[in-house]
């Protein structure tokens, strides 16, 4: 069916039933109901490429992130969804899988596509490149990750300080060989994590050693490896910080393998609270990111870029959060 079989059924001009199905309040109420009747009775459906074309920009959003297992992710574009759906957008999720050539391809996409807006988790801080959308100068807000030498919109959390809270309550609990569980260096998220765990170590006379910061992809068996490397060695840590979701799950999975014990053996502290750690006994202490926010803000952002609300790039860091549990309990 096509609008004008809606403009015959309902005895208007294919203007009119534009005007209505468009959100047009000035059109006669009478007359609205009858092409509203018209398009449910001929089933109706508005042609969204069509429009695209005509308007030069869809009513979709990309939403580009490094791994779409990653409970933290998918909350993220829940929240981004919840203010998409609210001002008639909708969200295409795509998942770059840690590659730059799958994420260039969803940039390219979302430029033939005519997006109206992308949010994006960068790959690589260095090597990610966001050139082919902002040449066609589609709103974007680049989130969880730094992009090097971006100037536009972000959300970020202080994954410095991410860091530094795990330290200091692992050393205030009284754990002193404390291992890190890393990314790669060029995810700036779990470097940054890092880099704040290690400086509050230092600060407490209790530096790391480098035998004790594990280096692993960002996915659960890279965990698990480098756990299992850790209890590996001649004095193997009394307590462990794993910079991501999955890489705690992980490690956890490899200290029920081995036969540890949690925390009398080596205490555990990851990073996002997703519903597994409040599930296993013991429960998992986390540095809790503000995941639902991060989505709402890069939803706003999206609308404002779209509405033509003039301002500054905003640079937006949000604060993390320690959950105490369990896992993390003080030594004996």
């Amino acid at each position: 069916m096509t609008i004008l079989d809606v403009a015959r059924e309902a005895g208007v001009s294919a203007a009119t039933v534009s005007r209505v199905l468009n959100g047009s309040s000035t059109v006669d109420p009478e007359l609205a109901r009858r092409v509203r009747a018209a398009a449910a009775a001929t089933a109706y459906v508005p042609n969204s490429t069509g429009r695209a074309l005509r308007r030069q920009v869809s009513d979709t959003w990309a939403a580009i992130v490094t791994d779409v297992q990653n409970p933290f992710f998918t909350a993220m574009v829940a929240a981004l969804e919840s203010v998409a759906v609210k001002q008639g957008y909708s969200v295409m999720l795509c998942n770059s899988d840690e590659q730059l050539g799958r994420e260039r391809t969803y940039l390219e996409a979302a430029v033939s596509q005519r997006m109206a807006g992308v949010v994006v988790a960068v790959t690589s801080e260095s090597a990610s490149d966001l050139g082919p959308i902002r040449a066609a100068r589609i709103p974007t807000v680049v989130v969880d990750r730094r992009l090097r030498d971006y100037l536009g919109d972000t959300i970020l959390v202080d994954n410095v300080r991410a860091g530094e809270l795990a330290a200091e309550h692992l050393i205030q609990h009284g754990y002193r060989r404390i291992a890190c569980i890393a990314g790669p260096p060029d995810v700036s998220t779990t470097e940054d994590r890092l880099t704040g765990f290690r400086a509050a170590l230092e600060r407490a006379g209790h530096p790391i050693p480098d035998r004790w910061v594990c280096r692993a992809n960002l996915r659960a068996e890279g965990g698990e490896v480098a756990m299992r490397s850790l209890f590996n060695q001649t004095e193997p840590p009394d307590a462990v910080f794993t910079t991501n979701g999955p890489l705690t799950v992980g490690a956890y999975r490899a200290i029920q393998a081995v036969g540890r014990s949690i925390p009398a053996d080596v205490a555990l502290l990851g990073v996002d609270d997703d519903q597994w750690t409040r599930m296993v006994s013991p429960m998992v202490s986390v540095i809790q990111q503000p995941v639902g926010k991060m989505g709402r803000l890069a939803g706003e952002l999206l609308l404002a870029r779209s509405q033509g609300v003039a301002s500054e790039p905003q640079h937006i860091v949000l604060r993390p959060e320690l959950l105490v549990r369990a896992s993390t309990g003080p030594r004996t």
